[in-house]
């Protein structure tokens, strides 16, 4: 009856920690999926507004060079002027490109951080259990 009670008493605290660690362990997961949701969200937002602002410009650009060549100018003048605002423009249309394939780059290497946190995680949980089966299984040999 000893041996029952003592082996009883030693798989208890074992069995406590390891559900604690599952536990924690799923919170952690559950976490690092949100955060990598999150990221997304916030990346896609940014990169949709920052096209519609290109697009806005680009927009009022065409508008402005169509006011442009209705007025009496110097020929040659419009394209100056308007070749003046694209190339800023343009060069903030290159930098939107850069940032979204570095964002996209990032959000990438986040995924796969993540992914090797839940393995990791496993892994942990798996050694966990087979410690306290071990353990388990030390506590139930007679005479000890």
């Amino acid at each position: 009856m000893a041996d029952k009670e003592k082996k009883e008493a030693t798989a208890s605290p074992i069995a406590a920690f390891s559900e604690a660690n599952q536990t924690l362990a799923e919170s952690l997961a559950a976490a690092q999926e949100r955060n990598l949701k999150y990221a997304q969200s916030v990346f896609e937002s940014t990169i949709a507004l920052l096209k519609d602002h290109v697009e806005s410009t680009r927009s009022l650009l065409g508008q402005w060079e169509q006011q442009a060549q209705k007025l009496p100018v110097v020929p040659g003048a419009a394209e100056s002027y308007v070749s003046f605002f694209r190339a800023p423009l343009t060069a903030y249309q290159q930098v939107i490109e850069v940032m979204e394939t570095a964002s996209k780059q990032s959000l990438e290497s986040f995924r796969k951080a993540t992914e090797s946190f839940e393995k990791a995680m496993q892994q942990g949980r798996e050694q966990l259990q087979e410690a306290a089966e071990r353990t388990s299984q030390i506590t139930e040999k007679p005479g000890k």
